[in-house]
């Protein structure tokens, strides 16, 4: 992959976000994190203990890297999330087909696929 494709790190940023409203649109916020450029999305609030699901006036961001939290995660990393509930069953049972597809599509449109490291959690890579 050339450096010139490369996702820029606020284009990473945008990525993240639009999963995270897509999440939201669908009502499936829920324990997820998003992992980018040093830093997570998440429903889980750590300061003071509480979950936000599917609420967007509680949108918390933390700095946290995928690599504390799982085992596989690209070595050139771009985007990594982990995840319970609604979207694991998602994405892995094979719940809500029309809505993986267009799940699918956000990380077509920015160049990426994402391949699982365990049933609750991926890594993008450059297609």
């Amino acid at each position: 992959m050339s450096t010139a494709t490369k996702l820029t790190a606020e284009q990473i940023e945008n990525l993240a976000k639009e999963i995270r409203e897509f999440l939201l649109d669908h009502g499936l916020w829920q324990d997820v994190d998003i992992y980018f450029n040093g830093k997570k999305y998440t429903s889980y609030d750590p300061e003071n203990g509480e979950y936000y699901y599917n609420d967007r006036e509680h949108l918390i961001e933390v700095a946290d890297q995928p690599e504390k939290h799982f085992e596989y995660v690209n070595p050139e990393h771009i985007l990594s999330m982990s995840f319970e509930g609604p979207v694991c069953e998602m994405l892995y049972y094979g719940i809500l087909p029309s809505v993986r597809k267009e799940f699918d599509k956000i990380f077509e449109r920015y160049g990426l696929y994402y391949e699982f490291g365990h049933h609750w959690n991926f890594s993008c890579y450059y297609i």
